[in-house]
């Protein structure tokens, strides 16, 4: 039942301390949720890397404790071409014939969820997210495995919301505490996934009303998975500090090169998702189409199968990178991968197979980074050019700017080593990036600022709206949903989806004002129904909550929704009511007040 007959509402939202706890509660099963993700994953790359295609992709060093690569077979092109493929068919019967939600990249949905749907999730994406996810990495195709965990965290935040009956905005909170849980465990970034979380879902500014929520769910996250899978960064490194200031050229050229290839994989990948969108095969093949083609890239450059992040481990290792194909090594070697990671990564999400685009973007900044500072051994011997920390560099502002996310790049690439010995030339670098690719973005659903999104109505501007007088606006209000105090909480129940209302204003016999009545947090549970049924009227369970009159002006009225999670308001006069407003009605009175003030300006 609700807030007087459950537990529903003994653990309802009550304000910000609430969200802080749930947020504890939401990191806790995402670095849960993250170790048995984690753990299934590197089991099938084990078999298939190793014992079907032949090929030791490596591992990072803070995966070491889950099972890796043992034995490997001799290199067998025939399951390197075929076995995306076969594993893109799997997913695409998965997508396509139980949980659509579950193919593509996934964080490009939880940034849709977040602006466009109010954070809601269904709670069967994580777990189909996570099964598609492995069939796609465990078969070779080029992804990262950092979107499943942020949606396993991100459909726990969702779903609790949905169970406690919160509003719109504590769910889409919880959802990004979610997806902060899921990246700070995956990456073993604690504050590195709390910074991505919020500024992922903006092209130029961040979430900060739920920066703290985040930081507390991922660091709770991170604190759960390491003492399961084992203490340590993502990446070892050695220590490093920037003191030959002969070396800030090469990191603006960096900077430069990232962009531009930055910017040719955004087109790619957009261009892919297009032309796969249109093509003529059944959905559930088209996953299957794209794992062949990247079967066929990765018989020249296996290189290009799974995330990249062994790769990056064993270059950081101070191994010389050498073509399984070819046998060739060099500066132009570790380009021809990064610019195969493009098309293969490309081809593998933007087809519907199911796969994070971060991870790969990390992979392709880093051998960029890594071509980069090789060329410059090669080229000028007397700098005493080290590689690692071009690649890591390369790391973080590559993705910084595809995804529009300049902090988080610096900040996720200092927490997944483990030291901020390189935040300097990730500064300039990210910078550069960002500033270049201002109008490009690998995540189409992202919103230039919170004044551009729906999640943010509520957001406007105080001054005006306490300018604003109901009247002014208005001169009738909307009746559907006042019902009386003596009706039954097992009737309002029944009636609520004809009436398409979660709260409702209540009113006596002479229609004076008593309250509201929220479904939200208060509703009889079906087992209860036979016995309390007629039992409790909505008299005795109203809320109390202000009314205005109208003279009160609009911005009275918003108060009076955000503080008391309503989602409409009683109007009130000589003690009548007169109906209600709800939170668009605000809005829509909002924006036509600034439409005139700028005709009339103009």
């Amino acid at each position: 039942m609700g807030s007087k007959f459950g537990l529903k509402g003994v653990f309802s939202i009550q304000g910000p301390r609430s969200i802080y706890v749930y947020s504890l509660f939401i990191g806790l099963l995402s670095g849960f949720g993250a170790y048995g993700f984690n753990w299934a994953l590197t089991w099938t790359e084990s078999f298939t890397f190793g014992n079907l295609m032949g090929y030791d992709p490596g591992i990072p060093t803070g995966d070491l404790n889950f099972h890796s690569v043992g034995s490997v077979t001799p290199l067998s092109p025939f399951w390197i071409l075929l076995l995306p493929a076969f594993g893109g068919l799997l997913v695409g019967i998965v997508t396509s014939f139980f949980c659509a939600e579950a193919q593509g990249g996934g964080t490009d949905s939880l940034i849709y969820a977040f602006h466009f749907n109010e954070g809601k999730i269904q709670a069967k994406v994580p777990f189909y997210k996570a099964v598609a996810t492995i069939l796609t990495l465990g078969s070779g195709g080029s992804g990262g495995k950092e979107g499943p965990t942020a949606q396993i965290g991100a459909g726990f935040g969702s779903s609790l919301a949905g169970y406690l009956g919160a509003g719109a905005r504590a769910r889409r909170t919880l959802m990004l505490a979610g997806t902060a849980g899921g990246l700070g465990a995956i990456f073993r970034a604690p504050l590195g996934g709390a910074i991505t979380a919020v500024e992922m879902v903006y092209q130029e500014d961040i979430e900060s009303d739920s920066l703290v929520p985040c930081i507390l769910s991922s660091v709770t996250a991170y604190l759960t998975y390491i003492n399961i899978a084992g203490s340590g960064s993502l990446f070892s490194v050695q220590e490093y500090s920037l003191n030959d200031y002969r070396h800030i050229p090469l990191y603006i050229l960096l900077g430069l090169l990232c962009y531009g290839v930055g910017y040719f994989f955004v087109k790619v990948y957009h261009t892919v998702q297009d032309i796969f969108s249109k093509l003529p095969l059944p959905n559930f093949l088209k996953p299957a189409f794209g794992g062949l083609l990247v079967g066929c890239i990765a018989l020249l450059f296996p290189e290009v199968l799974g995330s990249g992040f062994g790769l990056i481990q064993r270059m950081i290792n101070g191994e010389v990178l050498e073509s399984t194909s070819f046998g060739f090594s060099g500066p132009f070697f570790l380009l021809a991968v990064a610019l195969f990671k493009v098309f293969s990564t490309s081809l593998t999400v933007g087809s519907g197979s199911s796969g994070g685009l971060l991870g790969p973007s990390f992979a392709i900044g880093g051998m960029l980074g890594a071509f980069v500072g090789s060329m410059a051994q090669v080229l000028f011997p007397e700098l005493g050019i080290t590689i690692f920390p071009f690649l890591l560099v390369g790391m973080g502002s590559f993705f910084a700017g595809v995804a529009r996310a300049p902090i988080a790049g610096m900040i996720m690439v200092c927490d997944m080593i483990g030291s901020y010995e390189l935040l300097p030339p990730l500064m300039i670098v990210s910078v550069i990036a960002v500033v270049l690719s201002h109008k490009t973005s690998i995540y189409r659903n992202q919103i230039k600022n919170r004044f551009l999104s729906p999640s943010h109505h509520w957001d406007m501007n105080q001054d005006i709206m306490d300018r604003i007088r109901i009247q002014d606006h208005f001169s009738e209000f909307r009746k559907y949903a006042m019902v009386s105090e003596n009706l039954s909480l097992t009737e309002l129940q029944s009636n609520a989806p004809g009436i398409q209302a979660s709260d409702f204003i209540l009113i006596g016999a002479g229609e004076e004002y008593k309250g509201i009545v929220s479904l939200r947090k208060n509703r009889i549970l079906p087992e209860f129904e036979a016995d309390l049924k007629n039992l409790i009227t909505c008299g005795e369970i109203v809320q109390d909550v202000p009314s205005v009159c109208i003279n009160d002006t609009l911005g009275k009225a918003l108060q009076i929704l955000l503080e008391y999670d309503v989602d409409k308001l009683a109007i009130v006069e000589d003690g009548k009511c007169l109906g209600y407003l709800r939170y668009i009605d605000l809005f829509n009175a909002y924006q036509n007040e600034v439409k005139n003030k700028q005709r009339k300006s103009a």
